[in-house]
């Protein structure tokens, strides 16, 4: 069958391609919701295409499909392969950057905030990440320091103003006095942000940027407004890493039709268990779904050590993203499991399907 007729006959269900080149090796793997329209896509007009996505297309020869039940399953197993097989392009399309962290430590008077392909050792300070994006940590950090004016070119604090502090962008570091301890303070902030205690910080940018557009400084309104959206960036991503190191279990349902659920049992990042139950149709349907389900998990949770508490590590990172914006998508219904619930096991089972 050639390749244009694979195209026409794909289904509009959700799930996996795999595209080849001539030697029928794998070359780039993708998902989609409607696996169709998304492949269709890459053989419309090319005007919109990114130069990699062009060079991409003119080495397609053959193409293979892996259908799922859900949107979720796609993008797991979209994840899996990638992992397993590293296609060529998967590769190109994607920035090959080092895990990134971002970085709060005392050095003589001053906090220094910094990036750093490694955590800091020991007590001496903060580690917040990893982090799969230099241009997210580097806007972060920039973005902050050019709000509260903390670009101090001489930081050695001698008491000489430094180029910057001429120019508007250093609010007198390098003169001491006061304005290392706003330094200080600012450093402290963004620390308890991204620790999830507070967030001072995020509303004092939010009203500055407010404030400038009721001035009609709408491009400095602008540039606040995509700094908030950095350290927010940075900020989902510490919540994805809390949320996972909870090493939680939790059962979630996603409706395949109006009689049909799927349900999953996930452990951290892995699925223990999934299946697709009937709930509709009659109340000894639901009845005797949420009795199988039950059982299931009871199976799965029988005798399994509690897991070890640890942090993200580098191969979850992309994969604990995946699960924790789903949960949090609206394409789905979830629950936490906790061994003491496992009595109230059923009723959690009955309003995830109602």
């Amino acid at each position: 069958m050639s390749l244009s007729q694979k195209i026409k006959e794909l289904p509009h269900s959700p799930g996996v391609y795999l595209m080849k080149d001539s030697a029928g090796q794998i070359i780039y793997v993708g998902k989609s919701k409607r696996l169709r329209q998304r492949v269709q896509s890459y053989f419309r007009s090319s005007s919109t295409h990114t130069p990699k996505i062009r060079k991409l297309v003119k080495h397609i020869r053959d193409l293979e499909t892996i259908e799922t039940d859900t949107e979720f399953e796609a993008l797991l197993l979209e994840w899996q392969l990638i992992q397993e097989i590293r296609p060529q392009y998967n590769r190109q399309m994607k920035t090959p950057e080092a895990f990134l962290y971002l970085t709060v430590r005392k050095v003589g008077k001053l906090y220094r905030i910094r990036m750093s392909t490694q955590p800091l050792r020991g007590d001496g300070g903060w580690s917040f990440g990893p982090y799969t994006s230099k241009k997210a940590v580097s806007r972060a950090i920039y973005g902050l320091k050019d709000a509260y004016r903390l670009q101090c070119s001489n930081p050695a604090i001698n008491g000489s103003p430094c180029l910057n502090y001429s120019l508007g962008l250093c609010r007198g570091i390098c003169l001491g006095g006061k304005a290392v301890g706003e330094y200080n303070q600012i450093a402290e902030q963004l620390v308890s942000l991204l620790k999830g205690e507070d967030t001072l910080l995020l509303e004092d940018m939010q009203r500055q940027m407010a404030q400038h557009a009721e001035d009609l400084a709408f491009e400095r309104a602008a540039q606040y407004r995509n700094y908030i959206q950095s350290l927010q960036a940075l900020l989902r991503k510490e919540e994805v890493m809390d949320f996972t190191e909870g090493n939680h279990v939790m059962l979630m349902a996603e409706k395949l039709d109006e009689k049909r659920v799927k349900f999953f049992l996930i452990r951290r990042t892995d699925v223990l268990f999934s299946g697709i139950y009937e709930v509709g149709g009659s109340d000894s349907n639901a009845e005797a779904s949420i009795a199988a389900i039950k059982t299931q998990v009871l199976v799965e949770l029988d005798g399994t050590a509690p897991a070890e508490s640890r942090q993200v590590n580098r191969y979850e990172i992309d994969k604990a993203q995946i699960i924790y914006s789903y949960l949090r998508s609206g394409n789905c219904r979830y629950a936490m499991v906790s061994s003491e619930e496992l009595d109230r096991l059923e009723g959690m089972l009955e309003r995830l399907v109602e």
